[in-house]
């Protein structure tokens, strides 16, 4: 599989992979999960994939890559932490 093309915008970061001349884009899921972070800092990352559904580990690919641009930070533990998304200027 190729490597995903990256963008990113204020708060969002857009995945796109290419296969077989399709785009496969991550761009809706990482919205969604933003926008639910947004509407509950407290959310876990078991509810975040029960919502969207998806896994766990589908979930963590996408906000490890807000966290590593920047734009999302996880303060304390699993349970009793929440989310803090930083506006980038």
């Amino acid at each position: 599989m190729p490597a995903p093309e990256y963008r990113q915008n204020e708060f969002l970061v857009y995945a796109t992979i290419r296969q077989h001349g399709d785009v496969v884009t991550t761009e809706k899921t990482t919205e969604k999960i933003l926008s639910l972070i947004l509407e509950n800092p407290n959310i876990t990352t078991e509810e975040l994939a029960r919502v969207c559904d998806m896994t766990p580990d589908g979930v963590y690919y996408h906000t490890k890559r807000l966290r590593e641009k920047g734009v999302l930070i996880r303060e304390g533990g699993r349970k009793e932490g929440h989310w803090i998304v930083v506006k980038k200027s």
